[in-house]
């Protein structure tokens, strides 16, 4: 069983992912810190495969908790999640090899779409960091549906590329076209889906069966 630790220094939000990583089964919370030298001590302690790190802890700060990872040659994957989308912020943490990065005011779904992302070798960065659209909303416990749209072969190559945490860069890369012809589909593909952004991309294509 893979295991995780949980760094959040509010106990209300802290509950809140015991509860939803509860959920998953085959993930074990082996630790849980209010603090950066908490958190510390619970990775060299327990050596996680993955950590949920809240970037404004007291004493240290989840900036240097990643930089002791790394200084440490430690193999944990860290998905981690704030209150703010700045994208300074965001370049720091991928630099520092953060696998995901949410925000706080993220839906459940996403938060547990990130950790399987992330637990299926790929990464998850929230689309809200990039673009100042509002998220699909969707109620607790209910399952979006979403009809089939009538997308053609290229359009369906690049949806399962976007959901497998591919960025626009690395899809144009592999398929040998431009960042801007990936940019065109990518808009294409959310007015035939019908939705406004990545995340209701990648939802669509686990709700349909795409190779995610």
């Amino acid at each position: 069983m893979e295991t995780i630790v949980i760094a959040e220094d509010h106990k209300l939000i802290l509950d809140g992912y015991l509860m939803l990583i509860n959920k998953i089964g085959d993930l074990k919370v082996v630790g849980t810190a209010s603090d950066g030298e908490e958190a510390i001590e619970l990775i060299e302690q327990h050596r996680p495969d993955y950590l949920i790190l809240d970037l404004h802890m007291p004493k240290v700060n989840g900036l240097d908790v990643m930089k002791h990872i790394n200084d440490c040659f430690l193999s944990t994957k860290v998905i981690i999640i704030s209150m703010f989308g700045d994208s300074s912020i965001h370049r720091q943490v991928v630099r520092l090899g953060a696998k995901g990065y949410i925000l706080k005011h993220s839906d459940s779904e996403e938060f547990l779409l990130a950790i399987d992302l992330v637990r299926n070798g790929k990464s998850y960065y929230s689309p809200a960091i990039f673009e100042e659209q509002s998220k699909v909303k969707v109620i607790p416990g209910s399952t979006p549906v979403v009809p089939m749209a009538n997308l053609t072969s290229r359009e369906k190559e690049i949806l399962t590329l976007i959901a497998q945490g591919y960025t626009n860069k690395e899809i144009a890369e592999k398929l040998h076209v431009s960042h801007k012809t990936i940019d065109s589909h990518r808009t294409n593909l959310m007015k035939k889906i019908g939705v406004r952004n990545i995340t209701g991309l990648v939802k669509y294509a686990m709700a349909n069966g795409y190779d995610v």
